[in-house]
């Protein structure tokens, strides 16, 4: 955006940062590593990590079990576009949603996705609910 326009505003609308990233923006701002953490920590464990290169790593191991798979890649993408929405709300002076609301927001996302995956009968991400709770 800074090279279409060179007087634009490029600092994170999310923690003011001077400079806006991908890498800033998903996961390592204050805001957006906030809601990661509190989301993710209790699935990745020791491998919990905020760099997009390293979460993306993460997504691509075939060996990870089906349901902690499953549950990172839909957080990701669910997450990704939450913080992507809030970050324009605020770029247009919108109101502000504080983070824990977000993190609310994606878990209930969470929680409603694996019951619809457990009530099409996918019997192997079927246990997702109580192992999200689990981690919780």
């Amino acid at each position: 955006m800074r090279n279409w326009d060179g007087s634009i505003n490029v600092s994170c609308a999310l923690c003011n940062e001077p400079l806006e990233t991908l890498k800033h923006l998903f996961f390592e701002c204050t805001y957006s590593t906030q809601i990661w953490e509190t989301l993710m920590k209790g699935i990745l464990m020791e491998q919990f990590t905020s760099k997009w290169e390293e979460i993306l790593c993460i997504m691509e191991d075939r060996a990870r079990d089906k349901i902690q798979s499953f549950i990172i890649k839909y957080m990701f993408q669910a997450a990704v576009y939450m913080i992507w929405r809030e970050r324009n709300r605020r770029r247009h002076n919108e109101v502000e949603t504080p983070a824990a609301l977000l993190i609310k927001l994606l878990d209930k996302n969470m929680r409603n996705k694996l019951t619809l995956v457990q009530r099409k009968g996918d019997s192997k991400i079927g246990e997702g609910m109580q192992y999200w709770f689990t981690t919780r």
